[in-house]
């Protein structure tokens, strides 16, 4: 069984490690988006072109250290513009125009463990870990603070605001909460605490299902829908799949690695399709259907901090990044 096949390998021009990163489509290219060591830097790799570029951003928080921490970040394109949101444990959530680095909202109390962006219910959302935990919150990117010549009855990001406190995000992945649609509600799916897994429907604020009798604290989720919707769900070195039609859990799968750090989960070829990144640097590609491997796993020699399935030249592919500060693209297979 071979390797999924290696479409590209970047690193960024920048000192320090890719903590987070997202992917966009703009002006028909696509855009890796992410945050490393430095402060208030964000950068943006043009894949169709191979250039990468650093970002400055403004400090939303006028931190007396002059370190302002970015550790989870998201983006999405509003207007034509690339739009970021994150944070991190010392910092509130805050917006940015990628390009010009105008900051575009923040929020002064809490801190930040993930983010990422998600369609929930017909809508663009950053769906936000709070890193003390609860609540996750949900901002929406489109919503910018009204400037002074605005109306006084400019609407405020806090107008648009949700907040969901029956759920935690334990993990500092992107996918420490999977959001999406189920039965035409917008839900949430994460940790309800005392080793529960909650799906909350988000319109009416209320437990929509409840998955419980797991033996591992999951912390990493994704939502897949290939005819049957479920749920997929890691902990440790632990792969779980779950029916959102029945709540119950299918036998766990032992992951061949050191323990997951994130996970992201598509349909391919009609089939529900898993990859997840490992602390040791290795990315499996999971078959859910008949629950094996893919393809041999891609092994690396550093922790990967970042995962996303996105669509590259009409195929879709993996990017993940590593704690070294690479990037890898990979293909995955037309077959299952």
């Amino acid at each position: 069984m071979p390797p999924l096949p290696t479409v590209t390998v970047g690193r960024i021009p920048f000192d320090g490690a890719i903590r987070d990163f997202d992917v966009v489509e703009r002006d028909g290219r696509p855009f890796l988006v992410g945050t490393h060591d430095r402060s208030l830097r964000a950068f943006s790799w043009d894949l169709a072109r191979d250039t990468w570029t650093e970002h400055a951003l403004g400090d939303p928080w006028f931190g007396e250290d002059g370190y302002t921490e970015l550790a989870a970040l998201a983006a999405t394109v509003v207007d034509g513009r690339i739009v970021v949101g994150g944070g991190g444990d010392r910092q509130g959530f805050a917006q940015w125009d990628l390009e010009s680095g105008a900051v575009r909202m923040y929020a002064e109390d809490g801190g930040v463990a993930s983010a990422t962006a998600a369609v929930v219910g017909g809508r663009t959302w950053f769906v936000v870990g709070v890193s003390s935990g609860p609540p996750v919150q949900l901002w929406d990117p489109a919503v910018a603070e009204p400037g002074e010549a605005d109306p006084a009855d400019a609407p405020s990001p806090y107008d648009h605001l949700i907040e969901v406190n029956a759920l935690e995000a334990f993990s500092r992945a992107s996918s420490a909460v999977a959001a999406g649609t189920l039965k035409d509600r917008p839900v949430l799916v994460g940790p309800g605490g005392d080793a529960r897994v909650f799906v909350w429907d988000i319109e009416n604020d209320a437990l929509l299902l409840e998955i419980d009798d797991i033996d591992v604290e999951l912390r990493d989720f994704a939502l897949v829908d290939a005819g049957v919707p479920r749920v997929v769900a890691s902990g440790g070195r632990t792969l779980l799949v779950g029916g959102l039609a029945t709540g119950e859990w299918e036998d766990p799968i032992e992951v061949p690695c050191a323990a997951v750090t994130c996970l992201d989960a598509t349909v391919l070829d009609g089939g529900a399709v898993a990859v997840t990144g490992s602390e040791d640097g290795t990315v499996c590609a999971w078959d859910l259907e008949a629950r094996r491997l893919l393809a041999e796993p891609t092994c690396g020699e550093h922790p990967i901090t970042a995962l996303r399935i996105t669509e590259l030249d009409g195929r879709q592919v993996v990017i993940t990044s590593d704690r070294n500060g690479t990037v890898q693209v990979l293909n995955l297979p037309r077959y299952l």
